[in-house]
């Protein structure tokens, strides 16, 4: 895997009309976050069509399993990947996580929720900031706590900069 290219990742996506929230530490950064992250955390459903988009996306950008030592190729069978909860991809462009679901909802809600921003160029549909609270507060791992912290005091910044 060469290194992170989240922005052409992005691009790929959109161009491929994969319907999808950014969610992970590219959403913190978007929502005003510090946080680093190595990757780039979409929240998608996993049907045939989506899958389908996403896979002519990546096909050219050799996919692989991420978390499989011996980093087989993904399936190139939109169907054998429906349903799934979660999919981790290596790519030539940097790692992609897809997910299905979130402890506070799955695409169709949070994307219901979700806020318009443009990310490095792209417009992308971000996961609403009190969701990304609410996942990284679920989550409960110690650099998740942190990041919900730093939100918060976003959302209270925000909030009393509307309010005056």
């Amino acid at each position: 895997m060469s290194t992170q290219d989240t922005p052409r990742l992005l691009t790929l996506l959109v161009d491929a009309g994969v319907r999808f929230v950014v969610i992970g530490g590219v959403a913190a950064i978007a929502h005003g976050g510090s946080t680093f992250t190595r990757d780039l955390d979409v929240l998608i459903a996993f049907d045939e069509g989506t899958v389908a988009r996403l896979l002519s996306a990546l096909k050219d950008h050799d996919p692989r399993a991420a978390l499989d030592p011996t980093r087989r190729p993904i399936p190139s069978d939109p169907k054998a990947l429906v349903g799934f909860r979660n999919l981790y991809v290596s790519t030539s462009l940097g790692r992609l996580d897809l997910l299905g679901e979130t402890p506070v909802g799955d695409y169709a809600q949070l994307a219901e929720r979700s806020v318009s921003m443009v990310l490095a160029g792209v417009p992308v549909q971000v996961i609403a900031l009190d969701d990304l609270i609410g996942i990284k507060r679920a989550l409960g791992r110690p650099k998740d706590l942190l990041v919900a912290t730093e939100l918060e005091a976003i959302r209270e910044r925000v909030g009393a900069e509307s309010d005056a």
